[in-house]
């Protein structure tokens, strides 16, 4: 074997393989070789390219231009490797405007395929036709034939002939036209001003069709958004923003772009159309950039549609680093890229301004619209109901309306625990005030989103569950997140967290914009809390996501910018500062007091933070109230506490004690008195809900034999 090895020879390939292999780096697929037959017609000035497919592409390209044709004299060598109009000398390199540069696109394409020209100069009296075999003319030669117009029809039949593995390889026709169709529809959009035509043929209508104008120019691009709303559809199109940076002489660049706003939802991949210096490529740090940016302001799974068009002073640019031409670089990368991202951030923010209601002002209602209908029982019975016996273990032993003496000594020191909160109790008189934000009427509106989550609510009530939660008798906390309670023979656990959600889900809706506030004795910094949720791991924060710092000070005055829509609907005040070193600062001050001697845990502030930047989908009104009013639910809600320790500290462990019994009371005396009086359990929660423990007349039957 080694003898073997050692006599091998390196010789030189035979030219024709050569070209094959080179022909195969930049003609992987078909879109690859209409995607540069495109820019052939670009570069000779047309102004209409009709397209016609077969089979996505593989059995048929045909494109037809009315460029500046080709010159009978270039005919014979057009087809070989390295054969250009656009460059003479490497310097050239540095300042090349062209799509092509290199003369390798119709050869590659002729070593790979059936090639046939036919092309008429302005000048020429007639057409000439050529037709080509692994980048030679064939032995016809040119031959005059008619034409009507000047310009250049290029036929590629039989794509990958002579490569069948390569043909295997590639998926069916609807696949390969799929990319085709990407392909056409990006240039359609960068080059508004030429009119695309996209057919496959046997088909009876038009795939695409835009209609060009006659220069592209700023006062043309209404034509741009023309072409992305039949592309994408009118909905995109009302929702597109338009951003421009203006050439900057340091960094030598200047950019045009459209991107939809943070109210177009219907994408569900990320669309980027991107051109630097009339060039589709792709460009990885940038996409990944504005990516990281929407995902601040978009909802879960949605992404927005960006265009852009830079252009970059050629002497800065590296075109020559791919066979496709596909991928590109520049110099001061970061720093352009952060003046994009700053200049999209900006507009995100601009669209994002809240909207004006109209707002109708009823008269002062009960909590959760009307009060709950009282259930009364007959004094009169069936005859035959009065005669049935009553035996001892069925007997409820207890009374729900009967009020137990600790319910009368109210717990003057529940919020010593939370010491950041600092409420002035009200008075009798002012208490209503002090619930209804200071108004002497309570607030009414007439949202159609919002009656649509009341009636929701309603009608996944489960009734089961309300009727046990109207006759309950609270017997003692098991720990924060579940009670026991017994319900006429029943014993029950109750899963307070998920009940205590709920309530405050619902108190959000039902009496939406009507909170009074918890004012924050010190107003607390959006920044640090955000910092605080991104290393707590349940926000699963990678690097991938960005810079901690960054992203905390994209939320917080992104808050910032809802603070309007967070102060009016649900009490959440936002304010910003400017500090000694003229920097933004933004500051949450207070939080909804949604009911009376209830005061949330404040440990997972920094969590619903970030969560309110991140979670609610705030383009779309109604799933904007339906989010922000189950993030406050989640937040608001009982949960365990994960910061308790044991200690040994006497006095440590008597002010615990002295917390725990002030949390029983709150839980026993607040939330299951709302719970009896606002709630509408949800049944499809009812599973998760409440467990039945043990029923009386087992207990009785355990009791008889002792």
């Amino acid at each position: 074997m080694s003898l073997e090895i050692a006599s091998k020879r390196i010789k030189p390939l035979d030219p024709q393989l050569v070209n094959r292999i080179a022909a195969g780096e930049i003609i992987q697929r078909p879109f690859n070789a209409l995607k540069e037959l495109i820019e052939n017609c670009l570069d000779a000035g047309s102004t209409s390219i009709n397209i016609q497919i077969k089979e996505g592409g593989l059995k048929l390209i045909q494109i037809s231009d009315n460029g500046c044709g080709i010159n009978k004299e270039d005919l014979k060598i057009v087809c070989e490797r390295f054969t250009t109009s656009k460059l003479k000398e490497f310097e050239d390199l540095k300042s090349i405007n062209t799509f092509g540069f290199r003369g390798e696109a119709l050869a590659s394409i002729s070593h790979v395929s059936r090639l046939t020209i036919i092309t008429k100069t302005q000048d020429s009296p007639c057409a000439f036709k050529a037709m080509y075999s692994d980048g030679k003319l064939a032995k016809d030669g040119i031959k005059p034939c008619a034409a009507a117009s000047r310009g250049t029809q290029i036929i590629v039949e039989d794509l990958f002939y002579n490569s069948s593995i390569r043909r295997n390889a590639l998926k069916g026709g609807s696949d390969e036209f799929a990319k085709i169709y990407e392909v056409v529809s990006r240039y359609a959009i960068h080059n508004y001003h030429v009119g695309f035509y996209l057919k496959r043929i046997g088909e009876s209508s038009m795939d695409l069709k835009t209609p060009g104008c006659s220069i592209r120019s700023v006062e043309n691009e209404n034509y741009l958004q023309d072409v992305i709303g039949i592309l994408y559809g009118a909905d995109m199109k009302k929702e597109l923003e338009r951003i421009s940076v203006q050439y900057d002489d340091r960094l030598k660049f200047e950019m045009l772009a459209y991107m939809t706003n943070s109210r177009y939802t219907q994408l569900k991949q990320l669309t980027f159309v991107l051109f630097i210096n009339e060039r589709l490529v792709d460009c990885q740090p940038i996409k990944k950039s504005l990516q990281n940016l929407f995902q601040m302001y978009l909802p879960k799974s949605t992404n927005p549609f960006i265009y852009m068009n830079l252009k970059i002073d050629p002497k800065n640019l590296d075109v020559n680093i791919h066979p496709t031409k596909h991928e590109v670089r520049f110099l001061y990368q970061d720093e352009i890229i952060s003046r994009i991202e700053k200049s999209f951030e900006e507009k995100l923010l601009d669209s994002s301004t809240s909207r004006s209601y109209y707002v109708k002002n009823l008269t002062l209602d009960t909590f959760i619209g009307e009060s709950q209908k009282s259930q009364k029982k007959s004094d009169s019975q069936d005859s035959e109901g009065a005669k049935t016996p009553i035996y001892p273990y069925q007997l409820t032993r207890v009374d729900s309306k009967e009020r137990k003496l600790d319910s009368f000594l109210h717990q003057t020191s529940l919020n010593d625990s939370i010491k950041v909160i600092n409420r002035t109790k009200a008075s009798s008189q002012d208490k209503c005030k002090s619930m209804l934000r200071g108004q002497d009427f309570e607030r009414s509106f007439n949202f159609k989103s919002l009656n649509e989550l009341r009636e929701n609510v309603e009608k996944n009530s489960s009734k089961n569950l309300k009727q046990v939660m109207g006759d309950l008798n609270f017997v003692g906390c098991i720990e924060r997140e579940l009670a026991l309670i017994q319900y006429q023979t029943g014993l029950y656990i109750l899963n307070t967290r998920l009940l205590s959600e709920e309530l405050f889900y619902q108190i959000c809706l039902f009496n939406f914009g009507n909170f009074g506030y918890f004012n924050l004795s010190e107003p607390l910094d959006l920044f640090d809390l955000a910092i605080m949720a991104l290393n707590d791991p349940r926000t699963e924060w990678t690097e991938e996501d960005g810079p901690k710092e960054k992203l905390a000070k994209r939320c917080a005055k992104f808050l910032y910018s809802k603070s309007a829509l967070l102060d009016d609907y649900f009490s959440i005040k936002v304010t910003k500062r400017v500090d000694s070193e003229s920097e933004n600062k933004y500051y949450l001050e207070a939080l909804p007091m949604l009911i009376e001697d209830y005061e949330p845990d404040l440990v997972d502030l920094p969590l619903f933070v970030i969560r309110l930047a991140t979670e609610v989908e705030w383009p779309n009104e109604k799933e904007c109230f339906d989010s922000i009013s189950k993030e406050i639910g989640y937040f608001y809600a009982i949960k365990n506490l994960k910061y308790e320790q044991d200690t040994d500290n006497f006095e440590e462990n008597a002010s615990q004690n002295n917390d725990k019994m002030n949390e029983s009371w709150m839980i026993e005396h607040v939330l299951y008195k709302a719970f009896v009086n606002m709630l509408l359990p949800s049944e499809e929660n009812e599973q998760q809900t409440i467990f039945k423990l043990v029923d009386l007349s087992k207990l009785y039957r355990v009791f008889e034999r002792c």
